[in-house]
């Protein structure tokens, strides 16, 4: 095992150092702080392929909508169980925060978030890749050419700007595959939760398009606001608990509110529909 880790750490180092060789080329670092700072090509993109499957007319409506459905939960769960075993494994610093390399100078600057937290594995790799999987089930033809992009677009940036080591962004990424082909080969796709939004679409509109709006917004955005949200929400929480909290030291911080909310979220879904079950069971029963 210790060889293993030896081997990965010396990896990782080999390919930050390749990556940061190019630092200072002037088109190169304007690309890659355009992609940092951009999500309409990054979560934009993503999800108005999402609303082009959603609205296609072809194939079986119904079952693509509830694969759409179980994608987007999938995402979010990719996201948890990265965080999860982040709080879990060891703690692992940046590439780029890390006093045993040696850092480049580049030619711009640029305005990351960074988190002070462990970064093993990449959540930005588990989520994105959840979702460019999601898009090369619906879009079977376009599957190589969404998943290079991913790779390519937003993670190889991250790479260059020594946010993550390469193995952050691996193990990431599989985390991110496995949660939503977990999802979609699971009965939450038939569930009833997915039978009462589709339903939902049909006979309430009004509700349903401006709701799946302000969601498939926050999740181009990668929660922005939520994340916000929830930081500002946590400090108040422990203000008024009279707990003393230092910002940049907590891994509570932006993604790990958000995943708490999540997981609420995800278990009252599940309390709901078992409550749900239970009740036109006993229905069913009695007539």
């Amino acid at each position: 095992m210790n060889e293993l880790i030896r081997a990965v750490r010396g990896a990782d180092i080999a390919v930050y150092h390749f990556l940061t060789r190019y630092a200072g080329n002037w088109a190169l670092a304007r690309i890659v702080s355009h992609e940092e700072q951009n999500n309409i090509l990054k979560g934009g993109l993503f999800f108005a392929l999402f609303w082009c499957a959603w609205f296609r007319a072809d194939g079986d409506r119904d079952k693509r909508r509830k694969a759409i459905f179980a994608i987007l939960i999938g995402s979010v769960v990719a996201i948890i169980v990265a965080r999860t075993v982040a709080f879990a494994a060891p703690f692992r610093v940046r590439p780029i925060n890390d006093p045993g390399l040696a850092h480049p100078a580049y030619s711009v600057p640029f305005a990351a978030n960074l988190e002070n937290w462990s970064w093993f594995p990449s959540d930005t790799a588990a989520y994105f890749f959840a979702l460019a999987f999601g898009l090369a089930y619906l879009f079977r033809r376009y599957a190589i050419p969404v998943m290079l992009y991913t790779a390519a677009w937003i993670c190889l940036p991250r790479l260059y700007l020594g946010v993550h080591y390469a193995s952050d962004v691996v193990v990431g990424s599989v985390i991110g595959v496995l949660s939503v082909w977990l999802t979609l080969h699971s009965g939450i796709v038939e569930s009833s939760a997915a039978d009462r939004a589709l339903a939902a679409a049909e006979t309430k509109p009004e509700w349903f398009y401006p709701a799946a709006f302000l969601v498939s917004f926050e999740m181009a955005t990668v929660f922005a606001e939520l994340r916000d949200l929830g930081r500002a929400a946590l400090h108040l929480t422990l203000l008024m608990l009279d707990v003393r909290y230092k910002h940049s030291s907590s891994p509570l911080d932006e993604w790990g509110g958000l995943c708490v909310l999540a997981a609420l979220f995800l278990v009252g879904a599940y309390v709901a529909r078992s409550v749900h079950r239970k009740h036109r069971g006993i229905v069913q029963h009695r007539n």
